[in-house]
């Protein structure tokens, strides 16, 4: 089921950038109710990281307010990995329309797996992560990893905004076929305003690479856009934003920042006598570290400010670059771009499956086909940037289930194929 060490991991954390596609209504309500519906499924797969693992996740939506969702999900596996994961989505305070809060845990433990980190002494004069490395520049260790996140977003009055997040949450979701998708925040679309204070750690039981921290605190700012007319199943449309990342550093670590510029196209291509929709769908992303030269003292020494390779810019994994493994590649700058043909099928047979259908929710179901390119530099020069880029290609089955779009899909690179599973759409 999963490919690479942290592809359930972080497949998880996207719920909590998306946070909003968990409520298929977030303003429907029942009066006096705790909850409107829990929901809830084991699962069982086997990895080379995990042996055979055991868990469960499930869904309470509608908990205390309409639209608040809470998620988690527990995993145990034969070699004594484990992971805990909890968030809470779409908290409101009365009174203050225009904002809305999610908050997320994620606690794993793992016995032992690969990162591409220095320490391999087969690779004494190569940098591991960069784009020439090699696969097998890594090293092999157990460790803790741990991700805290809160996000606070505030939707500006304008635009499908003027009515506050509840409503702009709700077109979202349930999409707004109506509204017209012309690129003017001022009359269309979705602007937001996004601060995300964050804890995270990578904590190595037999080494830590020198001069890498192994742990970030910071706060994420992001501006962005969406007009996109649905979340979940966009056929047209945009989304832009622009992200600043801060970690303010230590006593122990410098502080550092990174900054990252994404954008997301699409294009209807109609039906036809098989699909009822047909979807062509772009995404671009250009990332940079404009500290990484400079230099601060640590302890006594001058060193880089550089973020660890765990929080910094990378490529590989479940949405950039996905033929290659989870945080892959990395350095101070990184592009990367996706192609996606999109298509529903009239055809589906989900909701007449046994035991499965009558249980869940299942109302569409869609293929799709996809190409990715990408790489990563030490400096930030776009000529270098779009010389000797990595690709990637692959397909894969993605369908609504309660409220939550699940991903499967097949990707193939240069060094590896991966069968992932996740949740939400890639962009």
């Amino acid at each position: 089921m999963i490919g690479t060490r942290k592809a359930l991991t972080l497949g998880l954390l996207t719920l909590f950038n998306s946070s909003y596609s968990l409520a298929e209504d977030p303003t429907d309500s029942k009066s006096g109710a705790l909850y409107q519906e829990a929901i809830g499924v084991p699962f069982l797969f086997s990895s080379e990281d995990w042996g055979m693992a055991l868990g469960g996740a499930g869904v309470v939506k509608g908990l205390v307010q309409p639209q608040m969702t809470l998620f988690g999900t527990v995993i145990g596996s034969s070699n004594g990995t484990k992971m805990g994961y909890l968030g809470l989505y779409n908290v409101m305070v009365p009174g203050l329309n225009q904002w809305q809060m999610d908050f997320s845990v994620l606690e794993s433990s793992l016995t032992e797996t690969n990162y591409f980190l220095p320490g391999n002494p087969s690779y004494p004069n190569e940098k591991p992560g960069s784009n020439d490395s090699n696969l097998e520049n890594s090293v092999r260790t157990g460790g803790r990893e741990q991700h805290y996140q809160v996000h606070f977003q505030y939707t500006l009055p304008i635009g499908d905004g003027k009515d506050g997040a509840l409503a702009a949450m709700a077109k979202k979701s349930r999409g707004y076929e109506s509204s017209k998708t012309h690129w003017n925040p001022m009359t269309t679309g979705i602007t937001s305003l996004e601060l995300q204070p964050y804890y995270q750690s990578q904590k190595l039981d037999d080494f830590q690479p020198e001069h890498e921290a192994d742990e970030s605190a910071g706060v994420r700012l992001t501006l962005e856009y969406d007009n996109r007319n649905s979340s979940h199943l966009p056929t047209r449309g945009s989304r832009t934003s622009f992200t600043y990342t801060y970690d303010w550093g230590s006593e122990d670590r410098p502080d550092w920042s990174t900054v990252e510029f994404e954008f997301s196209k699409f294009f209807s291509l109609g039906s036809n006598d098989l699909m009822n929709q047909q979807v062509l769908a772009l995404n671009a992303w250009v990332a940079d570290t404009p500290t990484w030269n400079d230099t601060t003292t640590i302890n006594g020494e001058e060193v880089f400010r550089r973020a660890p390779s765990f929080a910094g810019i990378n490529l590989g994994g479940w949405d950039k670059l996905r033929g290659y493994s989870s945080d892959r590649f990395y350095g101070r700058s990184a592009v990367s771009y996706s192609l996606e043909y999109r298509m529903m099928p009239k055809w589906q047979p989900l909701e007449d499956l046994p035991i499965i259908g009558p249980m869940y929710d299942i109302p569409w179901w869609q293929w799709t086909l996809f190409v990715d390119a990408g790489r990563v530099a030490d400096d930030f020069d776009f000529q270098e940037l779009h010389q000797d880029m990595k690709t990637s290609f692959g397909g894969g089955i993605r369908f609504r289930v309660e409220g939550v779009t699940v991903r499967t899909e097949v990707a193939s690179g240069a060094e590896e194929t991966f069968f992932r599973v996740f949740v939400n759409q890639p962009f």
